[in-house]
């Protein structure tokens, strides 16, 4: 028996003289292992819910690539030295929009302040 076959029943052989055995499936399972077949592995679950998160579908390619400009400024450089789009960066934009439109204000925190006992220095 070669590597790849595998022991069916019986039934299963009948089924796949008569021809009603699909050579490939339509299912989701399906979808996914045509997807993964020229990749180096497949892809991961959670990469699918990140693909709906990702920013480049909703915003212009013009100002991805200001994006891409700034945060290479900031050093955030891919391998091929294009600057990719950091996530600390566009918070930082975001804040620093937000003030200036007036969107942010002072609030008052109560911090409460712990005391440790410290080893004095040795004399």
């Amino acid at each position: 028996m070669a590597a790849n076959d595998r022991r069916l029943s019986g039934e299963w052989g009948d089924l796949q003289d008569a021809g009603q055995v699909p050579n490939r499936g339509k299912g989701a399972t399906a979808k996914q292992a045509e997807r993964d077949r020229g990749r180096k592995r497949r892809r991961m679950p959670t990469e699918d819910r990140r693909r709906g998160r990702k920013i480049s579908p909703t915003l212009s390619s013009k100002l991805i690539h200001r994006l891409r400009a700034i945060c290479r400024t900031e050093g955030y450089v891919g391998q091929d030295g294009e600057g990719l789009v950091a996530s600390p960066v566009i918070e930082d934009l975001l804040w620093a929009a937000a003030y200036e439109r007036g969107e942010l204000e002072p609030q008052e925190e109560i911090v409460m302040v712990r005391q440790r006992l410290r080893r004095t220095a040795q004399k």
